[in-house]
């Protein structure tokens, strides 16, 4: 019994699972969702890079719409991370904190949307620091969605004020080379994560 009660508290445990359920397809989807957010009450319980691919999901989800608060909640869980690299091995966290800071521009005012523009592009940069191949990929989100899929379009609405900016950050230097495309998974499933927006919940 024990060692039940134990795995169902098991934050790796809990995470697998969520995203187990995920990739499952949309039948599975509120499965993965009330165990992606078990997942996160144990977060604190988890290692590092657990404990980050677990707020990575959790935040993700918000973001899609499919867990309530918006991105809102998503910037709860999200504005605590620091820069430092141990706080965001792959970069994901920063790239969904530019995601949910992306959603927060639609809504801002003019006097607003300069400081979240430089917000999210700082946070962009990091992530691509960490993981170049998101280069590639940054362009999904925003671009309109085609028909018939979930939009993930959250800085659609930056971008078209600022493209030369969002432009010069996926054109890689001289000489350098971007990897191939696709970001990080998760539970969340768009491009941003497991979860939510693909850094991944479908």
């Amino acid at each position: 019994m024990s060692d039940t009660r134990s795995a169902t508290t098991d934050p790796r445990l809990l995470l697998e699972a969520a995203r187990v359920f995920n990739a499952a397809g949309r039948d599975y989807r509120t499965a993965a969702e009330v165990v992606a957010e078990l997942a996160l009450q144990a977060r604190d319980a988890a290692e590092p890079q657990v404990r980050q691919a677990i707020i990575g999901d959790a935040a993700a989800l918000r973001l899609a719409g499919r867990v309530p608060g918006g991105y809102q909640a998503a910037l709860e869980l999200l504005e605590p991370i620091g820069d430092a690299e141990e706080d965001d091995q792959e970069g994901r966290l920063h790239l969904l904190r530019a995601l949910a800071n992306g959603q927060r521009y639609k809504d801002a005012t003019e006097e607003a949307r300069g400081q979240l523009r430089d917000k999210i592009i700082a946070d962009l940069k990091i992530a691509l620091s960490r993981n170049p191949r998101l280069r590639r990929a940054l362009p999904h989100f925003w671009q309109p969605p085609s028909p018939g899929e979930d939009p993930e379009d959250d800085l659609r609405a930056v971008y078209l004020d600022n493209r030369k900016l969002f432009d010069e950050l996926i054109t890689p230097a001289a000489g350098g080379q971007a990897g191939p495309a696709g970001p990080q998974g998760g539970t969340t499933g768009g491009q941003t994560g497991a979860i939510g927006t693909s850094p991944q919940a479908s």
